[in-house]
C-alpha cells in the first residue's frame, strides 16, 4: 500500500502539466555530473605507505601530536620524587580475609559436627521440675551456668537411680568473671530434705526423687539455681583418666600407705608418695580416700582431681575431645544437647581463666552431732545460703584465692 494512502494524499490532485521553470542555472550548478569521470582522492604520506591500518581515514591531528610528543620527553627527563607512595592494592587482603573466613567456618563446622558425635551418646533424662521452691526465690544469673556432678557407686541388685550419691559437686561456669569454681556438698550434712519431708542426711535425696532429688534439695537448702545435673560412676572416671594420659598429683605419704595398704577396699591398687602421674585406677582410689581424715579432705582430693584433669586439656582441644568421646556413653544428664552445647561453647573462655574450689558448709557454718545414733554435720543453711550466693555470683578468682591465702 503507499505510504501516503493513509495520510489522506489525494493523488487526483497531483500537478501534471506544470509549465514553471525549475532549471538550475549554469553558474549555481554545484552538483556533479554524475557521467563525468570522478578524480581518485589524493592520500596523505602517510596513508600511501603500505602498512597502515585500514581503519584509518585520517590523519592525527597534528596539533596534538606535537602536544603528546612533548608530554612524553617531559617524564623521561624528570627526576623520580623520593618515596614514592605505592598505590594502595585491596585485592590481596580481601582475599586473604575471605580465607581466613573459610578455615574458621570449616574449623567451626567441624567442632560442632565432633561435638554432636560425642552428645549423640550421652544418656538423656526428661528434665523434672522443683515443686518445693519457686524459680523467683533462687539466686541466678545469665552469665553462671551451675551444673551438678553426682558420682555414684551403685552396687549390685541395687536402683543406681536411687542409690545415695558417692559425690556431689556444684560447676559454676562464671563467664561474668571467666573463670570456673567447684564447690562440693559433704553428703553427711544434716538437712531438711523437700522429697522426705524431714531432716536427713543430704545424700539420701535421691532414694525418694532420683537425681532430681538432690537437685531440690540443695536448691532448697541453699537458694542457688541449678541448670540441671550430669551423673557418671567410677567407670567414666577411669576412662576419663586414662583417656588423657593420667593426671599429676602429690601423695602424701599416709594416702599412698591407705591405698597400697587395702587392696580389698581400693581394688589393689599401689600407690607411691609425692608428685606422681596416675592411671585411671589410681585417680579413682586416691579420691575414695576417707579412713586417713575426714569427708572434708575426701571432697578436697575429688576437686583436686578434677583440677588436674582441666589443666591438662585446657591448652589441648584433641586430649578434650577425647577425654568427651570415652566419657560420653557413661554420662547421664537431665540437660538436653542444645543446652550441653551452649554450656560447653560458655566453658571454652572459662578453662584458660582460673579455676577455685571450696565446699559446703563453709567454715564457721557447721558442727559435728550425733542424731538418733548417727554421726553427722550439723548445717546452718542460711548463713551457708549467703556464704555460697556470694562465692558463685559475686566474687572474682582473684578474691576467692586472696582469701584462700
Amino acid at each position: 500500500m503507499p505510504r501516503f494512502d493513509n495520510e489522506g494524499f489525494n493523488p487526483e490532485r497531483r500537478i501534471d502539466n506544470d509549465s514553471r521553470d525549475r532549471s538550475v542555472p549554469e553558474d549555481e550548478n554545484y552538483y556533479i555530473n554524475i557521467n563525468d569521470e570522478l578524480e581518485p582522492p589524493t592520500r596523505s604520506a602517510r596513508q600511501q605507505e603500505n602498512n597502515f591500518s585500514a581503519d584509518i581515514l585520517r590523519d592525527f591531528d597534528r596539533e596534538r601530536r606535537i602536544s603528546n610528543e612533548r608530554e612524553s620527553e617531559l617524564r623521561r627527563t624528570q627526576k623520580p620524587r623520593k618515596n614514592p607512595k605505592k598505590r594502595k592494592r585491596g585485592g590481596g587482603a580481601k582475599k586473604l580475609l575471605a580465607g581466613v573466613i573459610a578455615v574458621v567456618l570449616v574449623i567451626v563446622i567441624a567442632g560442632v559436627s565432633l561435638m554432636n558425635s560425642v552428645l549423640s551418646k550421652v544418656n538423656y533424662d526428661e528434665k523434672v521440675e522443683n515443686q518445693y521452691v519457686q524459680s523467683s526465690d533462687l539466686k541466678s544469673d545469665r552469665g553462671v551456668k551451675n551444673i551438678l556432678l553426682l558420682g555414684v557407686d551403685a552396687r549390685k541388685n541395687q536402683d543406681s537411680k536411687t542409690s545415695h550419691p558417692d559425690s556431689m559437686m556444684l560447676v559454676s561456669v562464671d563467664t561474668n568473671h571467666k573463670c570456673l569454681k567447684m564447690i562440693s556438698f559433704l553428703r553427711d550434712s544434716w538437712v531438711y530434705i523437700p522429697s522426705k519431708g524431714y531432716n536427713q542426711r543430704l545424700n539420701t535425696s535421691a532414694q525418694e526423687s532420683g537425681y532430681s532429688g538432690v537437685v531440690d534439695a540443695i536448691e532448697y537448702n541453699y537458694g542457688v539455681d541449678i541448670n540441671g545435673y550430669v551423673v557418671t560412676d567410677f567407670r567414666m572416671f577411669k576412662a576419663m583418666v586414662d583417656s588423657i594420659g593420667g593426671v599429676e598429683i602429690e601423695v602424701s605419704e599416709k594416702e599412698a600407705k591407705e591405698v597400697t595398704s587395702h587392696p580389698k577396699r581400693y581394688g589393689k591398687v599401689k600407690l607411691e608418695a609425692g608428685k606422681q602421674t596416675l592411671n585411671g585406677k589410681q585417680a579413682l582410689a586416691y579420691s575414695r580416700i576417707r579412713k586417713i581424715d575426714t569427708d572434708f579432705m575426701r571432697a578436697k582430693r575429688q576437686r583436686t582431681v578434677i583440677t588436674s584433669i582441666l589443666n591438662k586439656v585446657k591448652s589441648n582441644p584433641l586430649k578434650l575431645y577425647s577425654l568427651a568421646k570415652n566419657s560420653a556413653p557413661y554420662l547421664e544428664t537431665d540437660l538436653s544437647k542444645s543446652e550441653l552445647k551452649r554450656i560447653a561453647f560458655a566453658a571454652l573462655p572459662c578453662l584458660s581463666g582460673e579455676k577455685t574450689d571450696a565446699r559446703v558448709p563453709f567454715d564457721g557454718t557447721w558442727e559435728y552431732a550425733n542424731i538418733n545414733g548417727a554421726s553427722v554435720i550439723r548445717v546452718d543453711t542460711e548463713k551457708n545460703k549467703e556464704e555460697l550466693i556470694k562465692y558463685i555470683y559475686e566474687k572474682t578468682a582473684e578474691e576467692i584465692l586472696a582469701e584462700e591465702k
